[in-house]
């Protein structure tokens, strides 16, 4: 089990993820976790002046995880 607090939720296909943008290293970064702790993405966010979006998560899972399509 995940913990939720200061994370946002997102249900993609059958499964659940949940991420949030922390600053790491002097450097914001988007990190993704499913609900099973078995994917976990880090990764860099480019531009701190745009908003990160369900949408943008949604491609880094699709990027890194592409062979797991949705159901």
């Amino acid at each position: 089990m995940v913990s939720k607090k200061g994370k946002r939720k997102l249900v993609y296909g059958d499964k659940v993820f949940y991420w949030y943008v922390r600053v790491t290293e002097g450097r914001h970064r988007i990190h993704v976790i499913s609900e099973d702790k078995k994917i976990r993405i880090c990764s860099p966010f480019r531009d701190t002046e745009e908003s990160v979006t369900s949408a943008a998560v949604r491609a880094l899972i699709d990027k890194h995880y592409p062979e797991k399509e949705p159901v």
